[in-house]
């Protein structure tokens, strides 16, 4: 079985006075409300 690679727990969303916490299968930066509100400069992965 192959293990799903996940992020940090306990992230939270780096759009200003956004309180979400993002999901650990969630390798954005920002959470699914906001990503489409963001420039392509700003949208950046997490490092795996």
């Amino acid at each position: 079985m192959k293990k799903t690679k996940t992020s940090l727990k306990g992230r939270k969303c780096k759009f200003p006075l956004c309180k979400h916490i993002l999901s650990i299968y969630n390798h954005e930066t920002f959470c699914h409300v906001h990503l489409g509100q963001v420039g392509q400069e700003y949208k950046q992965k997490v490092p795996a």
